[in-house]
């Protein structure tokens, strides 16, 4: 029996191409409508050249907010390398969430401030289902209403029939049993508990603090990096036709 394997590693991002192409090409595999709103926040495509200055400005001195996600995104050029790497895979997209009822003087056209970062992953065109993450808010916008109307206008874009959205029958969101803001915030948006899975990820070492994980056995193909349990919630789309887009709207509604 004769085979071979002729598999290589995805080139890496080099420095020159840490921004991406210009005019910048989203390359996702459904249509991104140029914008989508509430009366409180907008999302659009997360763009580096015109987005990561002031999200750089926004998260120095707060790296820990990168704590549960598995990715090192804590230095700026890890932070636009993973963007790159997202957006040449044809499964995912990055949103830059603004906040609409805060102005910044230095970037009127963007109607609003900078707020986060959320993403979509794992897009599944076949089987119609989608991760949201990573979903990062801020610091300066935790514990406002923009976790939740990010949230919203995702889970609307997402699983509302054609043509207000793209009429998937899935959404998933894993996330660190650790992280419980993360879980209260998705479970009050109608995300139901579909189990816990072990071991899910890999934790990258970054400089200057631990991230969420525990150890796994001494000698494995991790070289000593933490692994990461996750809790898998999901909206589908019965969820969201017998009540779940009601919920959603009355919490968009009452969120201040």
């Amino acid at each position: 029996m004769v085979f071979v394997n002729s598999y290589s590693p995805e080139p890496d991002v080099s420095e020159e191409e840490l921004y991406g192409p210009e005019p910048y090409d989203i390359n996702f595999v459904l249509p991104v409508p140029p914008v989508l709103s509430t009366d409180k926040l907008r999302l659009v495509p997360f763009i580096p050249r015109v987005h990561a200055a002031a999200y750089f400005d926004a998260v120095r001195g707060h790296e820990t907010i990168y704590q549960y996600i598995p990715a090192a995104l804590e230095h700026p050029s890890d932070f636009l390398r993973f963007v790159e790497m997202r957006r040449r895979d044809k499964m995912s997209v990055m949103f830059a969430v603004i906040d609409t009822t805060r102005p910044d003087p230095k970037h009127p056209d963007w109607e609003g401030s900078l707020a986060g970062m959320f993403g979509l992953i794992y897009t599944d065109k076949a089987r119609l289902v989608t991760d949201i993450g990573p979903a990062i808010v801020l610091p300066a916008f935790q514990r406002t209403h923009v976790a939740s109307h990010a949230l919203g206008l995702l889970l609307k874009y997402l699983l509302d029939i054609a043509p207000s959205g793209l009429g998937f029958r899935k959404v998933k969101w894993t996330v660190s049993p650790s992280n419980l803001p993360s879980n209260k915030l998705v479970q009050r948006m109608g995300f139901k508990f579909e189990g816990f899975a072990r071991w899910t990820y890999v934790m990258p070492r970054v400089e200057g603090y631990q991230k969420d994980g525990k150890e796994a056995r001494a000698g494995d193909a991790g070289d000593g990096l933490l692994g990461r349990d996750s809790n898998e919630l999901a909206v589908c789309w019965d969820d969201w036709e017998k009540g779940g887009r009601e919920l959603v709207e009355q919490v968009l509604a009452r969120v201040p």
